[in-house]
């Protein structure tokens, strides 16, 4: 049987393949703490990214900045937030009650698949955290 960590490293492998190599980075963080609980880094990845401690705490940051807001607005339960900027998105979902799901990618990704399969590893990733 396979670990946790295994389990949670495998689902983050596999949606970066799912993306056809357009995910840069991508994370499971801990809500409460805004740590990395789990991280995944192609190694074809073109261009500079900060470490994972800076993506999990901003990610955090923006998630718990959002919420705030959303709840403010009256717009019921956030579910996920996207970031666009000159060179790529920043994708950020709920994966459970305990954990964050943050995706990195550049321009070329198909947004509306990617939407699609975060969904299903966020399922999976509130299952095993």
């Amino acid at each position: 049987m396979s670990s946790k960590t295994e389990m949670l490293n495998e689902l983050l492998e596999d949606l970066s393949k799912a993306s056809q190599g357009n995910v840069q980075a991508s994370l499971i963080i801990s809500r409460s703490q805004g740590l990395t609980i789990c991280a995944h880094f192609p190694a074809d990845v073109e261009g500079e990214l900060p470490g994972e401690d800076v993506i999990a705490g901003r990610s955090t940051q923006i998630h718990m900045a959002t919420n705030k807001v959303f709840n403010q607005l009256k717009r019921g339960n956030l579910f996920r937030i996207l970031v666009e900027g000159d060179s790529g998105y920043v994708i950020i979902c709920d994966a459970g009650k305990e954990a964050l799901l943050a995706v990195l990618t550049n321009k070329r990704v198909n947004l509306g698949y990617l939407f699609f399969m975060m969904t299903r590893v966020s399922r999976r990733i509130e299952n095993i955290v």
